[in-house]
């Protein structure tokens, strides 16, 4: 099985060189440096004259005056990635080419404003991935109205529908980007900015993904809402803290051996900064309580890391690590699987193979950025904090019962990843990781994973 593999990335490295220089080739220099696309795209503001260099033909569309403080801007992003995994769930290859197209709309008119972006994601090649979050064939991805304010040094934004959202570091509430289908939130929220200062509060629920046609309705039993607040202590981005409630209900959960409908909080901290000798570090402290069907709730972590950008060199070297609490004695009437809500799964990899909860990890890893390329290397290690309780996998299932395995230790995962942007419009990424099966994961595969991982992305 292993040769293989090694065959298909022997295939597929020659033209992945060849699409690099050649996009290298036609890469002409700008006069000056272009506005660069975000990453949640309502997050741009396109009437600022500064963002509209009028050197590019997209540029017409994203600024389209209508009359005076009335304008349209139209924007898009196509990916195609293609993912080859071996010896997960099964003796064959599974071989995928995934492919994610967004288009909006945004109107503005004065303080009023109305957002609209469709997605189409089609999954070709393994039949495990032709549902979301692989598949959706033809659905709204964000749809929502806003309405901005000002009161002296304070602005105000309120935004209702669907729509995107990332919480600080998306540690624990993120876009889902890695995936094929992004996460979206039916919410109204409220922003509160000031002088170094962010609050935002939210409410609403989670839509149900289907795979069909204008099929994501709202799920009226999954409800979500919290309040984040983010303040800069020190100047110069030295030191800056979060404070936050979150909360989630759920119609069905299942931990271990307990199963049913979850209510559960979470307050957390976070403080992070960076030095003027280029240090940089981050930390969280986590507590969560409610209840899973009859049980009680009371679970814990903490997560952090530390990096140090090189004098000498474009590079950055650190190590970041988690506490995750899990359950220790089924039957007990007490839940302590700790959930990440709706983490960034490639958090630790392209391959989401282990989902943050009841989970021990550090991850070692250096990167090397030098303007249009940069470069990853590290070294993921998985321990259960209870080895009577499960190993997870995205989004949350059993990948190992207690039952199946009692070994701490589940594997190590090392990955290897480049990203070079080719233009202002095209990203091109890949990824080659391959987890080390420690005892507890061997049980669930079998023996260790090898994944190979290309995405181009085009936007505008």
């Amino acid at each position: 099985m292993p040769c293989r593999f090694n065959r298909e990335l022997f295939r597929l490295v020659p033209g992945l060189l060849t699409l690099s220089l050649t996009a290298h080739a036609e890469d002409v220099p700008e006069p000056r440096e272009p506005p660069r696309y975000a990453g949640i795209r309502y997050l741009e503001d396109w009437a600022d004259p500064s963002r509209r260099p009028g050197e590019d033909p997209f540029d017409r569309v994203k600024y389209v005056p209508l009359a005076e403080q009335v304008y349209l801007s139209f924007g898009g992003q196509h990916r195609l990635r293609y993912e080859l995994t071996e010896g997960w769930e099964g003796p064959l290859p599974e071989s995928v080419l995934l492919s994610r197209n967004l288009l909006h709309v945004d109107a503005h008119a004065g303080p009023l404003r109305a957002f609209v972006q469709l997605g189409a994601h089609f999954a070709l090649g393994a039949p495990s991935r032709d549902a979301p979050p692989g598949s959706d064939l033809l659905d709204v991805q964000q749809a929502f109205v806003e309405w901005r304010a000002r009161a002296r040094e304070v602005r105000f934004v309120a935004r209702v529908g669907r729509q995107e959202m990332a919480l600080g570091s998306t540690r624990w509430v993120s876009t889902r980007d890695g995936t094929n289908v992004r996460q979206a939130f039916d919410l109204a929220r409220l922003t509160a900015t000031g002088d170094g200062w962010n609050v935002e509060g939210f409410g609403g629920v989670v839509p149900q993904l289907e795979r069909g046609v204008l099929d994501d309705a709202p799920s009226w039993r999954s409800r979500f809402w919290g309040v984040y607040a983010t303040v800069n202590v020190l100047p110069r981005k030295q030191f800056s803290f979060d404070a936050f409630y979150l909360g989630r209900d759920r119609p069905s959960v299942t931990y271990g051996e307990v199963e049913g409908r979850e209510v559960r909080h979470m307050v957390g901290v976070r403080g992070f900064g960076e030095t003027e000798s280029g240090l940089e570090y981050i930390g969280h402290a986590l507590l969560q309580a409610g209840t899973v069907g009859g049980d009680r709730v009371l679970a814990w972590g903490l997560a952090g890391g530390l990096w140090q950008r090189l004098p000498f060199a474009p590079l950055r070297v650190g190590v970041r690590g988690d506490a995750l609490s899990g359950d220790r004695r089924a039957g007990d009437g007490r839940v302590s699987t700790f959930h990440a809500w709706f983490p960034n799964q490639t958090f630790f990899s392209a391959l989401p193979l282990i989902y943050p909860s009841n989970l021990y990890e550090v991850h070692p890893l250096v990167q090397w950025e030098l303007d249009a390329v940069s470069l990853e290397a590290g070294s993921v290690f998985f321990f259960r904090q209870s080895v009577h309780d499960a190993v997870y996998t995205p989004p949350g299932d059993v990948l190992v019962p207690p039952s199946v395995s009692t070994a701490r230790y589940t594997g190590a995962q090392l990955s290897l990843s480049l990203g070079y942007r080719v233009t202002r419009h095209v990203q091109f990424n890949a990824e080659y990781s391959h987890v080390f099966a420690g005892p507890a994961l061997r049980a669930a595969t079998g023996g260790d994973v090898d994944f190979l991982g290309t995405w181009t992305t085009f936007t505008y």
